[in-house]
Order: C-alpha cells, then sequence, then structure tokens
C-alpha cells in the first residue's frame, strides 16, 4: 500500500532532488515546490497533491508571472510609410 503523506525524503526521491535542495527551496518559497503542510514540526506533501502538481506544472499553469511592463511590436517598414 502507497503512502498518502510523505516528507521531505520520498518527496526528494520523487522528484529527483537532494533533500538540502527541497529544505531551502521551502524556506526560499521556490514556486517549483508543491503546497505542503505541518504535522507538529515535520512539514509534509499528500502524494496525490504532488501528482496534481506536477501535472498542472508540465502543463505550464505555475509558471511566475514576467516582471516589467509588455512591449509594444516594432514598427514595420509598411506603417512608416
Amino acid at each position: 500500500m502507497e503512502q498518502e503523506v510523505i516528507h521531505v525524503p520520498e518527496l526528494a526521491k520523487m522528484l529527483g532532488r537532494t533533500e538540502s535542495s527541497i529544505r531551502s527551496a521551502r524556506q526560499d518559497g521556490a514556486t517549483w515546490l508543491p503546497p505542503f503542510f505541518k504535522q507538529g514540526k515535520r512539514v509534509c506533501w499528500r502524494v496525490a497533491t504532488v501528482r496534481k502538481f506536477l501535472e498542472e506544472y508540465e502543463q505550464g499553469l505555475h509558471v511566475p508571472a514576467k516582471p516589467g511592463r509588455k512591449r509594444n511590436a516594432p514598427p514595420t517598414l509598411a506603417s512608416v510609410r
């Protein structure tokens, strides 16, 4: 039977990252990390939530907005004449 709740070591294996990169990303608020919750002092993730997050991330739904203003297309020669 598969676990429903996982912790940092299991998430690191799922994402192909190191445990320290998961801990650092959680503290930094990285956008590539699925949402977590705490059980006492332990940081936890639900497996179903992680899988759903990865599917959405793969589709580009978790891309952060780029800062700055939108740019206009440069004028073409036809519009200058």
